[in-house]
């Protein structure tokens, strides 16, 4: 005798239309919530500046020091501040230390054309009696 069977099993079918499968997460991606690229913290204003005329150098050492932590901490426009405020001061500072460097050396050659002056006048003030 034979047994009544319910529905035949369906053989198992390859899906179609499935999504791709999902890469694995990784941890260098950006976090929720965090921009993934900070901004440039111009550090390279306040080394410049603290080596040429370090009173402008040092405030903006220490706001370009401010703006990764500000970053990461979701404040984005007291970061985008300090990197402005550390971009003027180290600006500020490249200037003023050019500026007294070139008047140096402008001082120094007119001392040197001073006294070449007056060593010829005295030298042609000796030679005339």
């Amino acid at each position: 005798m034979s047994e009544p069977s319910g529905p035949e099993p369906v053989p198992p079918q390859e899906p179609a239309d499935l999504p791709a499968p999902m890469p694995p997460p990784s941890s260098y991606g950006a976090q929720f919530g965090v921009a993934p690229m900070p901004l440039n913290n111009n550090l390279g204003w306040a080394i410049a500046s603290l080596l040429i005329c370090w009173p402008f150098g040092i405030p903006s050492l220490i706001k370009a020091l401010q703006v990764s932590s500000l970053w990461y901490q979701g404040q984005h426009p007291q970061a985008q501040a300090a990197a402005d405020e550390a971009k003027k001061w180290g600006k500020i500072g490249v200037i003023v230390g050019a500026c007294g460097y070139g008047a140096m050396v402008l001082l120094m050659v007119l001392y040197f054309v001073f006294i070449f002056v007056i060593i010829g006048a005295s030298v042609t003030a000796v030679t005339q009696q």
